[in-house]
Formats: structure tokens, C-alpha cells, sequence
């Protein structure tokens, strides 16, 4: 065999594997995609009754892609809110950004920051690849998309639908306890003590501090009580 054919068959076998590994994280993100969905058809549904035109809503969810911050920006009629609270309730994301460059070697950092979601990360440990991180990005950022045409298309029907409009409103919490059932251990730990944080401070009124207060501290606490225990 010649060096080139040697090296063409090397590069048909490094893209075969990227391949795979995209389309691996597309099938572990369906959970994702199915519980992201009916989210984005709530945010359809909510940024159009709170003024915003079609396309506005539209753009935001082709272009921010964060739940949180998309609610914001279609609920809180101060522009300075709706500015600083989202940055505050995103700031979390440092914290997975760094965690998931020192599982993974991380080539497109941009790409790779743009899709990671709170589920996306937590997915993100199922896999070996920056690849795999994209296919579970890919799906979920499609549904997210798609849902928020349906949304904004097909308000009318779905909030004269009270079942459906009721099961959108419960879709959400549901996601987040589908990823939690497989962990053990100390991602479990994290989870409870995450939640801890957020329903006392959201009991007490503060909510969104909570968010960012749990968002910051469990990982912290959860890596040192490990660190004393093992």
C-alpha cells in the first residue's frame, strides 16, 4: 500500500469515528430533545403574549439558546433586568466550561460552549469526545428551535387546549428528574444538595439567587467533602 493510500484510509477511518461519535451523542440526547421541546413551545407561547413579534422570539432561541435567559428577556420589562439577571443565572456555565475542558480535549471551544446546557453537561459524562458533546448540542438545540416555531405558530391552539398546555408546564421539572434517576453517588449527593439550596432560598423569595447560589456551591462543597471522605 502507497503512503497515500495509507494516509487516506487513515483519514476515512478518524472521520468514520468523529462520525460516530456525533450520531452517539444524537441518540443519548434524545431524552433531551423530547423534554426540551414542549419547553420551547412554552417559551413560543410566553414570548409572543408579552409583546415580542414572531420573529424576535424566534431569533432568540436561534441565537442565545438558554432557557433561563430567553425567559428573562420575554418576561422582565426592564431592560437592565432583563439584562443583568440572565448573566447572573448563566454564570454557572464557567463552572461546566471548565469541567468539561479538563474531561475532554476541546479543539472548537466556541462550538462546544454555545450547546452546553444544563443537560448537556450532565449528559456530557457519558461520552469520550468533544464530538459527542456536539451530537447531544445538536439534537437538543434542534428541538429547542423547532419547539419555539411551534410556539409561536400555534399559540392559540395550544393555550385553548388545557391538558396539552398543562403538560408543557410540567415538562420541564420532568427532564431534570428523567437525568437524575441513573446517577449515584456523589452526583446524587450534588443533586440533592443543589435542590436543597434553591427550594430554600426560592421558600424564602429568593429564587433566582438561589439558582446562582446552588449553581456555584455544590459543586464546591460536593468536590470538598469527597476530597476529606476518600
Amino acid at each position: 500500500m502507497t503512503l497515500s493510500a495509507t494516509n487516506a484510509t487513515n483519514v476515512t477511518e478518524v472521520a468514520e469515528r468523529w462520525n460516530g461519535m456525533i450520531k452517539k451523542g444524537i441518540v443519548s440526547g434524545i431524552p433531551i430533545a423530547l423534554g426540551y421541546f414542549p419547553v420551547a413551545v412554552t417559551f413560543g407561547l410566553t414570548a409572543v403574549a408579552m409583546g415580542l413579534k414572531d420573529y424576535e422570539a424566534i431569533l432568540a432561541s436561534l441565537l442565545i439558546f438558554a432557557g433561563s435567559a430567553q425567559f428573562a428577556l420575554a418576561t422582565l420589562i426592564s431592560p437592565i433586568n432583563a439584562t443583568i439577571i440572565p448573566i447572573l443565572l448563566n454564570l454557572r456555565h464557567l463552572i461546566y466550561g471548565c469541567i468539561v475542558s479538563k474531561r475532554l480535549e476541546i479543539r472548537k471551544p466556541f462550538i462546544t460552549a454555545f450547546g452546553l446546557t444544563d443537560e448537556v453537561f450532565a449528559m456530557s459524562f457519558k461520552g469520550e469526545s468533544e464530538r459527542f458533546v456536539w451530537g447531544l448540542a445538536l439534537i437538543a438545540y434542534l428541538a429547542w428551535v423547532s419547539g419555539t416555531v411551534v410556539g409561536v405558530l400555534g399559540g392559540n391552539f395550544i393555550v385553548s387546549n388545557k391538558a396539552l398546555h398543562r403538560s408543557l408546564i410540567f415538562a420541564f421539572p420532568a427532564l431534570f428528574f428523567i437525568l437524575l434517576i441513573p446517577n449515584r453517588g456523589w452526583n446524587l449527593i450534588s443533586a440533592v444538595l443543589g435542590g436543597t439550596i434553591a427550594l430554600t432560598l426560592h421558600i424564602l423569595g429568593y429564587t433566582s439567587f438561589g439558582i446562582l447560589l446552588a449553581g456555584i456551591l455544590t459543586p464546591f462543597v460536593t468536590s470538598t467533602l469527597r476530597r476529606c471522605l476518600e
